[in-house]
């Protein structure tokens, strides 16, 4: 029965998630369903250890301001007990070089690090998510704090900070592969 629960699960996160990790990047007819004149971040999702809560006004502050006017943000703090939450970001494919930074910044903020990338053919191109727990181990690639500074670069373009965050998470070889990741 166990086994059986399992397999369903499988079965409907695939049928879920699929339309999302069956295309190369970018998705070939999407279109952002923000202004990416002033952002192309679309929809960000956080999940912030307990201890932000406080700051809970600020940080839904700073996602409507100037700076960012993100269209829609999900934010979720752990319980104090729940440990410390996921070290990871995700960054879709068509988020601009500025943006992803700042992203990887408030990650780094209000998470202390960031040590994993979740694979970019995962996640709609203008979508991301800091500290997800949506996908697996398989997902993530670890990264230095060398790499990460070199994705803070600030003289990198939107092409070569996609490029870079490619090559990090060896998205070049499942591209090569015909886009499926193993």
């Amino acid at each position: 029965m166990k086994n059986l629960f399992y397999s369903f699960c499988v079965f409907l996160a695939v049928i879920t998630f699929m339309p999302f990790s069956a295309h190369a990047v970018p998705w070939e007819g999407y279109k952002p369903s923000c202004d990416t004149s002033v952002t192309t971040i679309c929809t960000i999702e956080l999940w912030l250890a307990h201890k932000q809560k406080k700051n809970n006004r600020a940080i839904r502050g700073f996602l409507k301001s100037k700076h960012l006017k993100v269209l829609r943000h999900t934010i979720q703090y752990w319980k104090p007990k729940g440990g410390h939450p996921p070290t990871n970001i995700a960054i879709g494919s068509e988020v601009s070089a500025e943006d992803a930074r700042m992203a990887i910044d408030i990650a780094i903020k209000y998470n202390d690090q960031v040590d994993t990338l979740i694979l970019r053919p995962l996640n709609p191109p203008n979508y991301v998510a800091i500290a997800t727990s949506a996908w697996d181990e398989l997902s993530e690639v670890r990264v230095t704090p060398k790499d990460l500074e070199q994705l803070r670069d600030p003289k990198l373009t939107t092409e070569e900070f996609h490029a870079l965050y490619a090559k990090l998470t060896n998205e070049e070889k499942a591209v090569q592969r015909g886009g499926k990741f193993y």
